[in-house]
């Protein structure tokens, strides 16, 4: 999926540079100890040289590398929300725009409606009464996401995919469900006393099982 694939790149790149930085700050932590012990001391114990260039360069060497971070990190979510990675799924086979789905947050469980449909999805946010979010497989589907109270968070851990669901504002991922399957979603943002119980599925059939989800409100097995 898009927006796993995108996380697994900076990810993969951010522990590459963190893992860097530690082997050559503990390598030159081991050599500094190790030239001090071999050299005699002819100072004080608390006594020491000032090395002024090699300090300075470590600091603009490690201030380069979280710069160089938080520009990878801002680059990518630039590209989840208005670069290529959208655009590559920003229609359906056919030339059909995305299938869109209106998702709203409360306290403290979710809603989600479907344009041009009487389709509606709800709960109690219980073990026994989790909404199930219907979408089908295999086309690009835009989750447009708000909230009618606090701020809460559209979160699907086993897919990497979240998307904060704020008042008086939409957010929109866009995303694609490769196969049928159904994935729990859940609040990532506090938003009070059962924000723990906040929980969803969000279940992908087929296209013809999405059809009759929209006109019946239900979805054979």
């Amino acid at each position: 999926m898009e927006y796993r694939t995108v996380f697994d790149e900076v990810f993969r790149l951010q522990s590459l540079i963190a893992g860097g930085v530690f082997v050559t700050v503990t390598g030159l932590l081991i050599i500094a100890i190790g030239l001090n012990r071999a050299r005699r001391r002819d100072r004080l114990p608390f006594a020491a040289a000032e090395h002024n260039v090699l300090e300075i360069g470590a600091a603009v060497v490690l201030g380069g590398a979280a710069a160089f971070l938080v520009f990878v990190s801002l680059s990518a979510n630039h590209r989840l929300d208005y670069g290529d990675v959208r655009p590559a799924a920003a229609a359906a086979p056919g030339g059909s725009p995305p299938t869109r789905v209106e998702v709203t947050a409360f306290q403290w469980c979710w809603e989600a409606t479907y344009p041009g449909s009487s389709a509606r999805v709800t709960g109690a946010c219980t073990p026994t009464d989790r909404p199930v979010i219907v979408v089908p497989a295999g086309r690009p589907v835009e989750f447009a996401l708000t909230s009618r109270d606090v701020v809460h968070a559209f979160w699907i851990p086993d897919l990497a995919v979240k998307r904060d669901a704020m008042p008086d504002h939409v957010n929109t991922l866009l995303m694609t469900f490769p196969e049928r399957g159904q994935w729990l979603g859940r609040c990532s943002e506090f938003c009070g006393t059962y924000h723990t119980t906040m929980d969803f599925y969000v279940r992908a059939v087929s296209p013809q099982q999405y059809q009759q989800f929209l006109q019946t409100d239900s979805v054979s097995a």
